[in-house]
């Protein structure tokens, strides 16, 4: 008969994609971990640069960690995987560049036993520059209780400091593995319909700064966090929960936000598009648009209009 493994507390779910130089280091921070009862499962999602082979070694030293591989699928499909193999009670996550705190685990433990009937927890985190100096984030929302009206209004929950029970997830649902970005936001709105959230009041870790996610803001990440927004509105119960003023503004200046990033890039057709759904959540007519439109691309004046297929007139 096979080996019936341990249940324990705690699986942590680390995709790795091309991180040889930190998951490392990574794991060996979960390794760390006052709080022993937790399985650690690594997914190397397709990674070229030996990143799975490198958390095959710590696996065949500690009984604690598994490692997956599958074709690169993304990190949504990853974080799945990693959920579907796991056996905890409690599902947290470590990015596979980046580190916790060695008391992690066992204030998640804590605050579980101090709050039984409660479903999700959340910390926050502190950043690890590139010179190797810490940057000390001040927590947000860390002093209640918070759900969905505060996570639509602002994405405030990383990867790496939220902890729930796994029947949460059972509830809400995967990871939508279409997306390839904000797919944690998605996933946060659909659970805020279920439970609320619960600050933890500490830091977890460190997010680590590095070259590969340095980077502004485009207007395709901000246009895609819109339609999330718009998606769980309009199509996953939303709009019976939060007030159309909040909604109308949200989305207004976030579709605003990514025509403005569409310009500053030359993406003008994108951008057009993104402008029209402002204009339709402020309630804008198609004039205003365009007025908005002519002013945000007064530092590109150099470019006809001809050259913007969306500001010509009609045929």
């Amino acid at each position: 008969m096979p080996e019936k493994r341990h249940q324990p507390k705690f699986s942590v779910i680390m995709p790795v994609y091309d991180h040889a130089e930190y998951v490392g280091e990574a794991i060996e921070s979960v390794r760390a971990q006052t709080f022993g009862d937790w399985e650690l499962i690594v997914i190397d999602d397709g990674s070229s640069d030996g990143s799975g082979e490198i958390a095959e070694e710590f696996a065949a030293r500690d009984r604690r960690i598994r490692v997956l591989h599958q074709v690169n699928a993304g990190p949504a499909a990853a974080r799945n995987a990693g959920i579907r193999a796991a056996q905890g009670e409690w599902l947290a996550y470590l990015d596979s560049d980046d580190l916790w705190y060695p008391q992690t685990l066992a204030n998640y433990g804590d605050a579980i036993a101090a709050r039984p009937a409660a479903l999700f927890f959340y910390g926050y985190r502190h950043r690890l520059n590139p010179d190797g100096s810490l940057t000390e984030l001040p927590g947000e929302f860390q002093g209640h209780a918070t759900g969905t009206r505060e996570i639509f209004q602002r994405m405030y929950l990383s990867h790496m400091c939220v902890c729930y029970r796994r029947g949460l997830m059972d509830r809400a649902g995967p990871y939508d593995e279409s997306l390839r970005s904000c797919e944690d936001y998605e996933l946060y709105l659909r659970m805020s319909l279920h439970t609320t959230f619960e600050p933890l009041g500490r830091a977890t870790g460190l997010r680590r700064r590095h070259g590969r996610n340095i980077s502004r803001r485009s207007g395709f990440s901000r246009f895609q966090e819109a339609e999330v927004l718009r998606r769980f509105v309009e199509k996953q119960g939303g709009r019976q929960v939060l007030p159309q003023e909040l909604i109308s503004a949200r989305l207004g200046r976030l579709y605003l936000a990514a025509g403005r990033e569409y310009l500053r890039g030359g993406c003008f057709r994108q951008a057009g598009t993104a402008l029209k759904q402002s204009g339709r959540w402020r309630r804008s007519s198609g004039a205003v648009v365009l007025r908005i439109a002519a002013r945000l691309l007064r530092p590109f004046s150099s470019k006809r209009s001809a050259d913007v297929p969306w500001m010509q007139g009609p045929e």
